[in-house]
């Protein structure tokens, strides 16, 4: 399979990826193949080697799934960085009910009614505007973007479906901005919840849940042309945690 040249921001943000502690047990990729994990747990680290075409992107951990997961940040725990990956899964397979175990079920109950109350009726040939259209259309945004992509990328007129296979899901820490805090930060994320459920969610949410952490994400694919392609970069997603489990907002 062939690897598509990254960005200069993928490869500026996978240098980082190398810096990780140099106390880690590390494998190499030919011995990756050697690694038995089970479909919710992490395998060993797997360092490319130089001359490998993915060399640059460093360091990575294969997921159950097979996913390559690159940690930018220590601090993010396994748990959430397969909770990333099952939310995603969730989109590639269009899988709702998948995905309904993956978003904070408040949240997704609450949603759900709210999208049901401003939205029926405005769809062509649908009396009702549920989660499920919300999910529907996500998947549908994902595929619309690799087919941007392919069909820029493209020297014929051929046409894309969009399918993929997500290959590369990287997670870090945010960067916050010049005058920007965590608290300001989460403040922003929770005031247009706040407003369409009429209540002071983020409250709701602190006081119910064990942890709440935000993460930036980027999320490479491989397309139907056999290339990999990265459909998301540098894009914030926040993660509950409860009962040991994290959930997401969808």
């Amino acid at each position: 399979m062939k690897f598509t040249k990254l960005s200069a921001l993928a490869l500026a943000c996978a240098c980082a990826l190398s810096c990780v502690s140099c106390e880690k047990n590390s494998a190499s990729e030919n011995n990756s193949s050697s690694v038995v994990i089970g479909e919710n747990s992490i395998g060993e680290i797997v360092t490319p080697e130089e001359g490998a075409e993915d060399y640059e992107l460093g360091e990575y951990r294969v997921s159950g799934r097979g996913t390559k997961l690159y940690f930018g940040d220590d601090t993010i725990p396994d748990e959430l960085m397969l909770a990333l990956e099952n939310y995603f899964l969730t989109l590639q397979n269009e899988d709702f009910e998948g995905y309904k175990n993956t978003i904070y079920p408040d949240y997704a109950e609450r949603y759900d009614k709210y999208l049901r109350e401003q939205y029926s009726g405005t769809m062509e040939g649908s009396d009702e505007y549920t989660l499920k259209n919300s999910f529907d259309t996500q998947c549908a945004n994902l595929k619309n973007m690799l087919i941007d992509i392919l069909t820029y990328e493209s020297e014929s007129e051929q046409e894309f479906t969009g399918d993929y296979k997500i290959t590369r899901i990287r997670a870090e820490r945010p960067v916050l901005t010049e005058g920007e805090t965590e608290k300001s930060r989460l403040e922003n994320f929770f005031s247009y919840l706040n407003e369409i459920f009429g209540i002071d969610y983020q409250e709701l949410v602190t006081s119910d849940t064990d942890n709440i952490e935000f993460i930036t994400f980027f999320v490479i694919v491989e397309g139907e042309d056999g290339n990999e392609h990265k459909i998301i970069d540098a894009m914030d997603i926040l993660f509950v945690e409860k009962d040991g489990k994290y959930y997401t907002f969808g």
